[in-house]
């Protein structure tokens, strides 16, 4: 099964996983206004998600009432049943040829490893983390599994595809727990890696945003760049801190409560500043969406079965953020994500919307 040939988890509606080196869908097209600070090279872009949107097809509401409830916070285990299909229980673990062991390293390698990095900027797991995944025996098995899985004769079977896209989101968010586990692991040993610093941090960030989780303090805040920007900034310079402060005004929209009404203008002014550092990427676009559909899906009493119709283009109409943000995030879960990891990890957190309100 060679890497470069693997057709990875199809959905039903996807295309095939490869990685695209760009993304140009506009994650907020409805609200579209030119907010990004004047730098060379970074610009934000005209959207092209609304056209791809039908809303005579969708289950709107004409007035939705706001809700005054707290959504629930749900556990991750609770996400991986992508369409209500739960994840096989784990393989039995047991010595694995020399031949499978080498596939699961190419295939890691050439897919999951590029697609865990582009999706929390970041380099720790195509350079480092295949030692980890290769002396952890259960995720090993679980890999083997998995391409076991990729394999199965009857992989066009809507039903088959189903349990295999359960299946993989579980076995990709196990590897994406790596970088936590080293960390535990190293901390007070050989110094501070950055790398493992930076993807333990964000997945940190991650996982709180999508089980509505709260975090204490920042992870993020201040977080210091890779190296120290030369004066004046370079392009990369400016580039690396833009990630940087977006990453942080992630992890600060998390250390605000939604039922606090002194909060209020501040979670709306962290959100909008997350906005204008969006820079055309997909990971933040998703991550954005991630972020206005926990925070303003909760105001809707019936979202996400129904949601208010977008009619008017004013950037602080909730209805409108909230139907952009559902609409794309579901997009990317059905296939529309570039990567297993973005399509995997949207499709966990369309599930969270149905588990926080049951």
């Amino acid at each position: 099964m060679p890497a470069g040939s693997q057709s990875l988890a199809p959905s039903n509606h996807s295309e095939s996983p490869t990685i695209s080196p760009d993304h140009s869908t506009a994650v907020d097209p409805v609200l579209e206004a030119n907010n990004t600070p004047n730098m060379a090279g970074v610009q934000d872009p005209e959207g092209t998600l609304q056209s791809a949107l039908n809303p005579s097809a969708t289950n709107t509401a004409s007035a939705p009432e706001q809700a005054s409830f707290r959504l629930k916070q749900v556990r991750v285990s609770d996400l991986l049943a992508l369409k209500d299909i739960p994840p096989p229980p784990p393989h039995p673990i047991g010595p694995l040829p020399q031949g499978r062991l080498e596939e699961i390293q190419a295939v890691f390698l050439a897919t999951y490893a590029p697609a865990f990095d582009k999706f929390l900027e970041t380099r720790w797991f195509q350079e480092k983390a295949l030692t980890h995944l290769m002396a952890n025996a259960q995720l090993m098995a679980e890999y083997s599994a998995l391409i076991d899985a990729f394999n199965d004769r009857n992989l066009h079977d809507p039903n088959v595809i189903a349990r295999l896209e359960s299946f993989e989101a579980s076995v990709l968010w196990s590897t994406m727990t790596l970088c936590r586990q080293v960390t535990g692991v190293s901390n007070g040993h050989q110094g501070q890696d950055y790398d493992l610093m930076v993807a333990s941090s964000r997945f940190i960030v991650i996982e709180a945003l999508i089980t509505g989780d709260h975090l204490d303090s920042n992870p993020l805040a201040q977080f210091p760049p890779r190296q120290p920007p030369v004066d004046p900034p370079t392009l990369p310079d400016q580039l690396s801190q833009r990630s940087l402060e977006f990453w942080g005004a992630v992890g600060h929209f998390l250390t605000l409560h939604d039922n606090e009404a002194s909060s209020a203008k501040e979670l709306d002014d962290t959100l909008g500043r997350t906005r204008t550092l969006l820079d055309t990427f997909e990971n933040r676009d998703v991550i954005y969406s991630i972020a206005i559909a926990r925070h303003v899906g909760q105001r809707w009493a019936d979202f996400p079965h129904s949601f208010p119709h977008p009619i008017t283009t004013n950037e602080k109409d909730a209805g409108a953020k909230l139907f952009v943000a559902q609409k794309f995030l579901e997009q990317e879960a059905g296939g529309k994500g570039t990567t297993q990891v973005i399509k995997r990890i949207c499709g966990m957190v369309v599930r969270s919307w149905y588990v926080a309100r049951v």
